[in-house]
């Protein structure tokens, strides 16, 4: 008898915790969210790491295994990171801190809108008027770096 109490409340519990899940593709929206949280927790890293933000691409590279989505989107163009930008918390959770200075965007933001990463490591949705107006953190980015690579000498 103990048995078969023990089954029906290993049951219950395996019931309710996978109710209501369901195992869904990711969208184009969370591959551009994951990757921007990638960007994020790299800049985050490198700036307790080194004591100073990251100036330049290459500054990634040494942590590469840590967040492949986010360095691979910056190499490939598909995210902008604004480098030089001196973050206003370094603790774990994003949001603390004032988060009104674009630190990356989605290439296509400027354009067209979509998912831009603050200051402050939250990610909201901007229409490209917003964009437009808004603050970017940092001195130069990964896009003007790249713009450079490719001009012709």
């Amino acid at each position: 008898m103990r048995h078969h109490w023990f089954k029906v409340i290993f049951l219950s519990f395996v019931t309710v915790g996978c109710g209501g899940t369901e195992n869904k593709p990711a969208t184009e929206s969370d591959m551009e969210q994951n990757a921007l949280n990638d960007v994020a927790e790299l800049y985050r890293v490198y700036t307790i790491q080194f004591k100073k933000p990251p100036a330049k691409l290459a500054d990634f590279a040494p942590m590469e295994p840590m967040s492949p989505l986010g360095v691979a989107a910056v190499t490939k163009g598909e995210v902008v990171v604004r480098f030089g930008a001196t973050l206003p918390n370094t603790d774990e959770g994003p949001g603390k801190g004032p988060g009104d200075e674009v630190l990356a965007y989605q290439k296509k933001v400027p354009e067209s809108g979509g998912q831009v990463l603050m200051l402050n490591r939250t990610i909201k949705a901007m229409t490209s008027d917003e964009f437009k107006a808004a603050k970017l953190a940092g001195t130069s980015s990964s896009d003007e770096a790249a713009a450079t690579a490719k001009k012709p000498k």
